[in-house]
């Protein structure tokens, strides 16, 4: 019976999840646990020492271009969504997706130029998602942005010539956002110009 209302959609029995038990250490004798703490407290901090000042730098700004992106994404979609502010970056660039289809542009605005904007930002995304999930990464690489490079290299060219040729990929990386992340002000900003706040 639970099966046929499963498929009616009437009837969902929440799955318990299943855990391996935990094991606890049996000892007759007292354990000295002050080696083993301070070695379990350390444990992973290995990688935060082994960064480079310049790793925390590049990834500080990334952070901070990231976040700017989408306080300009929240700016722009809290007229569409009232709780935007609280979602993660990749819903956030997927109310964006459902602002671009339900907007309508003035007569000589092209919705294509706003959609070329979603690669990128999905990109970065992934980018951010890296850097903040994972301890073991203390930096990312120009490679990492293709959608991003080639964005930028068609939409703003003569910006794109300042960092090119960077032999830093840190300085190549930082450029490239820092200009798409301009470009995308530019672009919200265009788009909020005729929507009431």
């Amino acid at each position: 019976m639970e099966k046929l209302l499963n498929m009616l959609g009437y009837y969902k029995r929440k799955k318990k999840k299943e855990y391996k038990p935990i094991r606890y250490i049996q000892s007759d004798e007292p354990i000295d646990i002050g080696e083993k703490l301070k070695k379990l407290m350390i444990e992973g901090n290995k990688w935060a020492r082994e960064r480079e000042k310049e790793d925390y730098e590049l990834v500080g700004m990334f952070f901070t271009i990231v976040l700017l992106i989408e306080h300009k994404l929240v700016n722009l979609l809290k007229v569409i969504d009232d709780d935007i502010e609280n979602k993660m970056l990749g819903a956030k660039i997927d109310v964006f997706k459902d602002f671009l289809k339900i907007y309508t542009p003035e007569e000589d605005e092209d919705i294509e130029e706003y959609r070329k904007l979603i690669q990128p930002l999905n990109e970065i995304k992934k980018v951010r998602n890296s850097l903040a999930h994972d301890v073991t990464k203390p930096r990312f690489e120009y490679r990492e942005l293709t959608q991003t490079d080639s964005y930028v290299k068609k939409r703003r060219p003569d910006m794109y010539d300042k960092f090119k040729d960077c032999e830093d990929d840190r300085g190549k990386c930082l450029g490239l956002l820092a200009t798409f992340g301009f470009v995308l002000s530019f672009e919200i900003a265009k788009l909020r110009v005729g929507i009431e706040h």
